[in-house]
């Protein structure tokens, strides 16, 4: 694993767009993925990925059922930034690596069947394996008071690189680059409310 105190270091005082660029093109070139669902705090990060190389690896993590407006919007997404190295995964592995890191992400689950809205966990295990540098960017619940902008987990370097984004910051941010909300989250943002009003999305995905 790589020397986890130096790449902290390097990564400290970094604005969001400099880490990024840091760790997928220099520190961790070829070897960072991003794992990403499609509320705004995530689409912010797939467009600074982006910018700094639209073939780095995204995953998008699909709990429950895959709504039409889901994955027509999730389409809409990869096709305006020009992502071209995108993959789906429902999490099935669950099996600890050799590392003794169960490698996940935190999600909302919402089904038709009469399961309802559930609390889920994707297991990525079986995807961590390939990488060195881990993008967390799902944000579908709060990020644990003891998270790190940069830590370690298991022989990964994990990076949570929009914990010190407000949702004023994010909404500014989806505005100003002209990204398109999700229809259900849109549903909930009112255009006419302070900036600083919240206005939590309710979607699954």
């Amino acid at each position: 694993m790589e020397d986890f105190e130096a790449v902290r270091a390097a990564c400290d005082g970094l604005s969001t767009e400099a880490l990024l660029r840091y760790l997928i093109s220099e520190r961790f070139a070829g070897e960072t993925v991003v794992t990403a669902s499609l509320r705004a705090p995530s689409i912010v990060v797939l467009k600074l990925v982006a910018d700094v190389d639209p073939a780095t690896p995204i995953v998008f993590c699909r709990p429950g059922e895959l709504f039409e407006e889901s994955e027509a919007y999730r389409d809409e997404i990869v096709r305006r930034l020009g992502l071209t190295r995108i993959s789906v995964t429902e999490g099935a592995k669950s099996g600890v690596l050799p590392d003794a890191a169960d490698h996940y992400e935190r999600m909302w689950a919402e089904y038709t069947s009469g399961l309802g809205h559930v609390h889920q966990l994707v297991h990525l295990n079986d995807i961590m394996v390939h990488y060195d540098c881990w993008i967390s960017a799902v944000y579908h619940l709060p990020a644990p008071q003891t998270a790190l902008r940069v830590d370690v987990e298991g022989r990964l370097i994990r990076v949570n690189p929009l914990i010190d984004w407000t949702p004023r910051d994010v909404r500014a941010y989806m505005r100003e680059h002209e990204l398109p909300f999700h229809p259900r989250a849109r549903k909930r943002v009112d255009s006419r409310a302070p900036e600083d009003t919240p206005c939590p999305p309710t979607y699954h995905f």
